[in-house]
């Protein structure tokens, strides 16, 4: 150190009976004017300014040109004073603001280095640690304690290309890259590349056991789903009115199934001749159709087929079921028609009501044999059953009992038709499984002959089965089963 300078500043001193101190005292204040809080107006400009103000400084870039600046060295510091250019000593760590740059340089071991600003952060290359609002260490070498955080993509007009890409790289395919998500610092879902180069998303409760969600098999692209990925609503509309589909629905599944046909009555009257049971009622048509969400997001107004009612008087034909039919803004986009009424028994057969039709037909009605026996309604394929044929009487007076009723069709279990009357009303059908399940119920058993009052056909269980139809009497006729109302299954697919 020398003894008339400061250590670091290199200001001089003041000797002892020095004359004109002043000179030595300014010298000193200018030199401190510099270099306190010192701020340059570039580091780029390479020809020397004309008249800049007293004071302004430089940090001269390579090949500096200008009577002043020519002799000078690239990175030296130079003030403009009293009309004269001088540089200035640097010491080692000085930190100089470069205005038109908005970033800070520091003098480290000969050179200026950048130590952050707009732009500007080569001095936080290649760091060991870097904590934001907490300490990082060296299990997590970088830490931020924040609320948020936005990364954003830099436009053209700022030199970028308006791309953003965030980039995670492992070392080989048996290592681990994902996002881990805690809740509580425990672990509750991970995403990423977890010992091999598939995608997948796992979840857990407690951080401990891990639950499979998909996997994307980065060798073709397929995705699989341990618990499925679907989601499937079915709504089953049993009167009429609205539906709109569900926001996450993207396809709706329809099926529509007709109202059941009822049954018809049997003959009354003591038998000189074959007398008949009335026919059973026909199932209700089964249509179907599969809906983009989007098209039909206005919602859709439904209306459901009735069941034909049952014959009341001896040898009176049932009533046809009701047609169910979808509509969207007022137009008719599917319709299942109603099954159709069995036949009064007479001194002819009863014959069977048709199944209703739409994609697949109902299954027909029972017909009163020509023995005045009875025949078993229809099991539906892929709908309701028909219901069966009441049981005559022959010209002997021997009685028949009726027809069983026909099997409805489910997709989960099949609904079994009711019971054949022998001596007795016929058994009502079975209802159909699960609701959002199934299409249709089992028809209704036909009503048995008898030498006094004859018996009832039997009742369409639930969607569109056909009733069943009544038995001959002596003293009264047996009526007619009422048909079952039909449905409309809407599946909301997402």
């Amino acid at each position: 150190m020398s003894d008339d300078q400061s250590a670091r500043l290199g200001l001089p001193y003041l000797a002892a009976g020095q004359m004109q101190k002043h000179v030595t005292l300014n010298e000193a204040l200018t030199r401190l004017d510099a270099l306190t809080q010192a701020a340059v107006v570039s580091r780029s400009v390479a020809a020397q300014p004309a008249d800049p103000p007293d004071g302004t400084m430089y940090i001269l870039p390579p090949s500096p040109s200008g009577a002043a600046w020519s002799g000078l060295a690239a990175g030296d510091l130079v003030r403009f004073e009293a009309g004269g250019w001088a540089a200035v000593d640097r010491p080692e760590g000085l930190a100089v603001l470069v205005l038109d740059e908005a970033a800070t340089a520091a003098w480290i071991d000969g050179a200026w280095v950048s130590i952050g600003g707009a732009g500007e952060l080569d001095a936080l290359q290649d760091l060991s640690l870097l904590g934001v609002g907490t300490t990082a260490d060296a299990v997590n070498p970088f830490a931020a304690k924040l609320n948020k955080a936005l990364w954003t993509a830099r436009g053209t007009g700022e030199g970028g290309d308006g791309d953003l890409r965030y980039t995670l790289n492992k070392s080989a395919t048996g290592n681990t890259l994902s996002l881990l998500f805690q809740s509580g610092w425990s672990g509750r879902a991970e995403l990423g590349l977890v010992g091999d180069d598939d995608l997948t998303l796992k979840v857990s409760p407690d951080g401990a056991a891990w639950t499979e969600v998909m996997v994307v098999e980065a060798a073709t692209g397929a995705a699989r789903f341990a618990k499925g990925a679907a989601r499937i609503e079915t709504t089953a509309l049993t009167a009429d009115g609205g539906w709109t589909p569900p926001a996450w629905a993207r396809w709706i599944a329809v099926t529509a199934i007709g109202g059941g046909g009822g049954g018809g009555a049997g003959m009354t009257g003591w038998p000189t001749t074959n007398r008949f049971g009335g026919g059973g009622g026909g199932g209700g048509g089964v249509s179907q159709a599969m809906l983009p969400a989007a098209a039909v997001a206005a919602g859709l107004a439904a209306v459901i087929g009735t069941g034909g009612a049952g014959a009341t008087a001896a040898g009176g034909s049932g009533a046809d079921g009701g047609d169910s039919r979808l509509t969207l803004g007022g137009t008719t986009i599917l319709t299942a028609r109603g099954g159709k009424g069995g036949a009064g028994g007479s001194a002819a057969s009863g014959l069977g009501g048709k199944g209703g039709q739409g994609d697949v037909a109902g299954a027909a009605g029972g017909d009163s044999a020509a023995d005045a026996a009875a025949d078993p309604g229809q099991a539906g394929l892929a709908g309701p059953g028909g219901g069966g044929a009441g049981g005559g009487l022959t010209s002997t007076a021997v009685a028949h009992a009726g027809g069983a009723g026909g099997q409805g069709a489910s997709l989960r279990t099949a609904a079994a038709g009711g019971a054949a009357g022998a001596a007795a009303v016929g058994g009502a059908g079975s209802a159909s499984g699960h609701p959002s399940l199934s299409r249709a119920g089992g028809g209704g058993g036909g009503g048995g002959g008898s030498t006094g009052s004859a018996h009832k056909g039997g009742v369409g269980a639930s969607h569109g089965a056909g009733g069943g139809g009544g038995g001959t009497g002596v003293s009264a006729a047996g009526q007619g089963g009422a048909g079952a109302a039909g449905v409309i299954l809407l599946t909301a697919i997402g």
